[in-house]
């Protein structure tokens, strides 16, 4: 009997804990709500303790937040202008992406990030030029050829200073280039500044259907001798399939020398620039890509135009992939660069989607060539320095590079 009293008692006892438990939790939620509630009709927002960290295993440990989210509800509360929250949350991912003051790192909407895909698949409308941030200005990289910009006279290094009327600086980068795009047939106003001129020039430009395909050629019969020239405009969707159907007819056609014009191809896949590359070059390293990890991307061992003497155009719209094959072919195979400085866009971007159709693009590392020379920011310098003159109806370039392969003969 005894025992089952002391039972009994224990019993009691523990329900008696789990109701003062559960009063005191109902407590402190009332007075945490009631607090919560006070604050934020005063207008005074709980941003947590200062030393608050976000404890998310996929987040960082060491970045306290709460000073962000500070300014943002004093940016809610006190502002004039509406404060759209995607508007703001889209600024805040720009804004810590350019921080860190590289022009290839940046953020892309929705709606830029599926322009990009459709530029390098080669098919929008446009005027026909490769931008980017540069210094802050948007910067072209290089007008396509045959196309409206380029037959206006807009040239690689011009920076767009208004489009329509409007301030690029004030815009922005990603409206800016929304605003040069449009409906074909329409026409929209480039202010530019260019190196070497004292004042801005405006070019009226009437946008067309961009279809790039990404190589052409053609044999150029001259002094009894027959050179293969190969124009490619970029490294996107179409270039190794059409490469491949060239290469395969240029070695069955055994010509007396090749020229490959990489003049304002402003670059695309890095595969792709290592699988062009690779007709050429029999083995060994095409580029070296050096960022927290280092890779030597190696020839796939595809070399069916390796005998025969090539040269290389290049001119400052040359960039990135295309730089790749210029450093590669002069190290790997000795082939002659002709023309001028490449643009030295050197580095690797790796496009990531975010959850909601978004994207960042971020620099993960820079290339060097085969023989070790970085390419970002620096270009490649030609063997043969020849300048295209605008008020000339001859391909000055072309023609040197003609003139040259007719001498090794």
């Amino acid at each position: 009997m005894e025992k089952n009293n002391g039972q009994l008692e224990k019993s009691k006892q523990r329900r008696s804990r789990r109701l003062f438990i559960f009063i005191t939790t109902l407590l402190g939620l009332y007075i945490v709500f009631t607090v919560g509630y006070y604050l934020g009709q005063k207008g005074t927002p709980i941003i947590g303790p200062s030393n608050l960290v976000n404890t998310d295993s996929t987040k960082p440990k060491d970045v306290d937040f709460s000073l962000f989210w500070e300014a943002w509800n004093k940016l809610k509360e006190k502002s004039v202008q509406d404060a759209d929250s995607k508007k703001l949350e889209e600024g805040a991912i720009s804004g810590m992406l350019s921080s860190l003051d590289d022009p290839y790192t940046v953020y892309m909407t929705k709606d830029d990030n599926q322009r990009f895909r459709e530029d390098i698949q080669g098919e929008f409308s446009g005027i026909g030029i490769e931008i980017i941030q540069k210094n802050n200005m948007p910067t072209i990289v290089a007008p396509l050829s045959g196309y409206p910009a380029e037959k206006v006279g807009l040239k690689a290094g011009d920076i767009i200073l208004e489009v329509d009327g409007q301030d690029t600086a004030k815009i922005g980068f990603n409206e800016t280039i929304n605003k040069i795009r449009g409906a074909e047939g329409s026409k929209v106003s480039i202010k530019i500044a260019r190196e070497g001129s004292e004042e801005a020039q405006t070019f009226e430009v009437v946008r067309t259907k961009i279809t790039v395909k990404s190589v052409e050629w053609e044999y150029k019969d001259i002094s009894g001798k027959k050179f293969l020239y190969i124009k490619l405009r970029q490294f996107g969707d179409d270039t190794d399939e059409l490469f491949n159907s060239m290469a395969k007819e240029a070695a069955k056609s055994k010509p007396d020398g090749i020229i490959l014009d990489l003049r304002n191809d402003p670059g695309g896949y890095l595969e792709t620039a290592v699988n062009v590359a690779s007709y050429f070059i029999e083995e060994g390293t095409i580029v070296s890509e050096k960022g927290k990890t280092s890779k030597d991307y190696k020839a796939t061992g595809n070399a069916i135009l390796k005998d025969f003497k090539t040269v290389v155009l290049v001119n400052n719209g040359s960039a990135s992939a295309s730089e790749i094959v210029t450093g590669a072919l002069r190290d790997r195979k000795s082939s002659k660069v002709i023309g001028e400085k490449t643009f030295g866009k050197g580095s690797v971007q790796e496009l990531i989607d975010l959850s909601d159709g978004s994207a960042v693009k971020i620099t993960v590392a820079k290339w060097f060539t085969p023989n070790g020379s970085q390419i970002n920011g620096e270009g490649i310098e030609p063997d043969i320095k020849v300048t295209k003159e605008d008020t000339s109806k001859d391909d000055t370039q072309l023609n040197r590079a003609i003139e040259y392969l007719i001498k090794e003969q």
